[in-house]
C-alpha cells in the first residue's frame, strides 16, 4: 500500500546573545513517496466508540515527560495531561494559561510571572512558583527537548513567593513573552524520577497505559478551567500521522491531526477545523548572480506568479498568500499588500532589458523528492511561461537539495521555512548571518536588529517598517503560508478551537453528540 513518509524537522530559533549569533540549524518538511505494506494499519482496537469517550491517536512516546519530550505530535497528546505557563495564539500572541498575568522589566531584563490561584497536580496537591523554577531549569538541561530553544536566552528564575515568579534573561529582544510557552511539572514529583508517571494539571489525568500500543485517560474533575464535558479519552499508539488518517477513514478515530495537502478532502462528512501554520513557502535568490541582484528581475519574477491560484489549485484555497516572511494571520502584520498586475510584469521585464526576443531565463533547484513542492513548482514554471520568463528547472533528492543551498550552488530554489513564534528573521536575511542567499543589506540589518529588540510599545511599528522594506527589496520571492487541520467525527461538538502549539486547547468544552 502506498503510503508517505514523513521527515519532519521544525526550525526553532531565538536570539540567545545577539539576533544573529545563534543561527539555526534548518531542514525542509519532505514527502517522500514509498511502496511498502503497511503491518499496522489494522488496529484491533479494544474498545469501541461510545457516547462518554473520545478516541484519537498520537506517535509512539519514549516519554511521558512533556520536557523531556522530542516529538511535537507527541506534545499535543501530551498537552492534554500539562498545561504551558501560557498560550500562543494563532495570530503568534500570548494568552494567559498557568500564567494569569506575566510583566516585563526592560530595567533588568526579566518578566515577572503571577501564577493562576489554587491549581491542584492530579495528586491533589497544590501548584507554586517553586514548580515553574525548577521546570525552567530541567528544560535549559534538556537540550534536545521541543521546548528548549525557549529557554536559551534564560538566564535563571527566583520564586518571589508561592505564585510569583521572576525569570531572568541575558537579554532584552522583542520575542520575550513567547519564551513563557512550555509546560510546568510538579517538582515533587519529577525531582525524584524524572521518568514518573504523569502527574500535570490539564484537563485528564492517566488512569492506566499499555506501552508501545495506548494510554487510557479520565477527565479531571479539579480542572482550574472546569471539569471536562467528555470523561473518558483512549489515545492509540501508531507509527506515523498516516496510520492515523487511514485509521480516522475507517471509522475507528474520533479526532485526527494532519498538515498533508489533501486534507480538505474531509470537508463533507467530518468536521475540519482550520489552522493557520508558521510554514511558509518561497523561492530563494542568489544575489550573487549579477541578473538577480537587478530590482526589476526580482519585481518580474514576483508579480508573474498568480499565488492565490497555486493556492486554489493545490490546496482548495487553504492557505494564504503572503509578500514577507510574516504571516498575514499575525499580529504583527502590517495588513499592506501591494496588487500585482500583468502590466507591472511586463514593464519590469523590459526595464531590465528583456523581450520576448531576449527572453529572462533561470535555472530553479527543486527537491524532487518533495512530493508537494514538485507538483507546485510545475504551475510556477508554467506562470513564468505565460510571460516569456523561461525556468529550467533542476530536479534532486534531498540530500543534494540542501547540500547546493547550504553551498549556494544555485540561481533560484523553491524552499520553505517552519517559523518559531518567536519572531527573528535575521537568520534569513542579516548580513552577518549565513542567510543561504548571499543577501547583504546594512538597511536591512538596520530594520531586523530594531525589530529584535523592539519594547512592547515600538514592537507594531518595528515590524510595519520591516515588512515594507521586505515587500519593496524582494530578498525572496514570498508565495503563501500554509494551513493545517483537526479533523473530528460528526458527533464531536462544542467549542473546538484548535491552536497551532495546541490542538486540544479548550477540550474541556468540546462534547459528543
Amino acid at each position: 500500500m502506498k503510503r508517505l513518509i514523513y521527515i519532519i524537522i521544525l526550525i526553532l530559533f531565538v536570539g540567545c546573545h545577539s539576533q544573529i549569533e545563534d543561527t539555526p540549524n534548518s531542514k525542509e518538511i519532505v514527502f517522500v513517496e514509498k511502496n511498502e505494506e503497511n503491518q499496522d494499519l489494522d488496529f484491533n482496537l479494544e474498545s469501541l466508540k461510545a457516547d462518554d469517550k473520545l478516541i484519537m491517536a498520537s506517535n509512539i512516546p519514549k516519554t511521558l515527560n512533556p520536557i523531556l519530550n522530542t516529538d511535537a505530535d507527541i506534545a499535543q497528546m501530551l498537552n492534554l495531561m500539562f498545561d504551558t505557563l501560557i498560550n500562543i495564539e494563532q495570530d503568534g500572541s500570548v494568552s494567559p494559561n498557568l500564567a494569569k498575568y506575566y510583566t516585563i522589566n526592560y530595567e533588568n531584563n526579566s518578566v515577572i510571572v503571577v501564577l493562576e490561584d489554587n491549581i491542584k497536580w492530579h495528586d491533589g496537591t497544590m501548584l507554586d512558583a517553586f514548580d515553574v523554577v525548577y521546570s525552567i531549569q530541567l528544560l535549559k538541561e534538556t537540550e534536545d527537548s521541543i521546548y528548549h530553544v525557549n529557554s536559551r536566552n534564560m538566564s535563571y528564575a527566583l520564586a518571589l513567593s508561592s505564585n510569583t515568579v521572576q525569570i531572568f534573561y541575558n537579554h532584552s529582544f522583542s520575542g520575550v513573552l513567547q519564551t513563557l510557552f512550555f509546560p510546568v511539572i510538579p517538582e515533587h514529583i519529577y525531582a525524584k524520577n524524572v521518568n514518573s508517571a504523569p502527574i500535570g494539571t490539564g484537563a485528564y489525568k492517566l488512569a492506566f497505559e499499555t506501552p508501545q500500543k495506548f494510554i487510557s485517560l479520565i477527565s479531571n474533575e479539579d480542572y482550574f478551567k472546569g471539569k471536562p464535558n467528555i470523561p473518558f479519552i483512549e489515545v492509540y499508539y501508531t507509527p506515523d500521522n498516516v496510520t492515523a488518517l487511514a485509521m480516522f477513514d475507517r471509522d475507528k478515530l474520533d479526532v485526527v491531526y494532519t498538515e498533508t495537502m489533501n486534507w480538505f478532502k474531509y470537508d463533507k462528512n467530518a468536521k475540519v477545523y482550520e489552522i493557520p501554520l508558521n510554514k511558509y513557502e518561497f523561492i530563494g535568490i542568489n544575489f550573487d548572480n549579477k541578473i538577480l541582484r537587478n530590482i526589476n528581475v526580482r519585481t518580474a519574477l514576483n508579480c508573474a506568479i498568480d499565488k492565490q491560484n497555486l493556492i486554489n489549485i493545490y490546496y482548495l484555497g487553504k492557505g494564504v498568500v503572503s509578500s514577507t516572511p510574516i504571516s498575514p494571520n499575525s499580529y504583527l502584520y502590517n495588513g499592506y499588500e501591494e496588487k500585482l498586475t500583468r502590466e507591472m510584469t511586463q514593464i519590469s521585464l523590459t526595464k531590465a532589458g528583456f523581450t520576448l526576443e531576449n527572453p529572462l531565463k533561470l535555472e530553479m533547484l527543486i527537491n524532487k523528492d518533495n512530493q508537494e513542492r514538485l507538483l507546485v513548482s510545475e504551475e510556477i514554471i508554467k506562470m513564468y511561461a505565460e510571460y516569456g520568463i523561461i525556468i529550467i528547472p533542476e530536479y534532486v533528492d534531498e540530500v543534494t537539495f540542501n547540500k547546493r543551498v547550504y553551498n549556494k550552488e544555485y540561481e533560484l530554489f523553491f524552499g520553505g521555512w517552519k517559523f518559531s513564534y518567536m519572531p527573528d528573521f535575521s537568520f534569513i536575511f542579516h548580513s552577518k548571518s549565513d542567510n543561504f542567499i548571499n543577501y547583504v543589506n546594512k538597511d536591512m540589518d538596520l530594520l531586523l536588529h530594531n525589530a529584535f529588540v523592539a519594547k512592547e510599545h515600538e514592537l507594531l511599528e518595528a515590524y510595519d517598517q520591516l515588512q515594507l522594506y521586505i515587500q519593496k527589496e524582494l530578498p525572496y520571492i514570498s508565495l503563501f503560508f500554509k494551513y493545517g487541520a483537526l479533523i473530528t467525527d460528526e458527533r464531536i461538538s462544542g467549542e473546538v478551537f484548535p491552536l497551532p502549539l495546541n490542538i486540544y486547547n479548550n477540550i474541556q468544552l468540546w462534547t459528543i453528540e
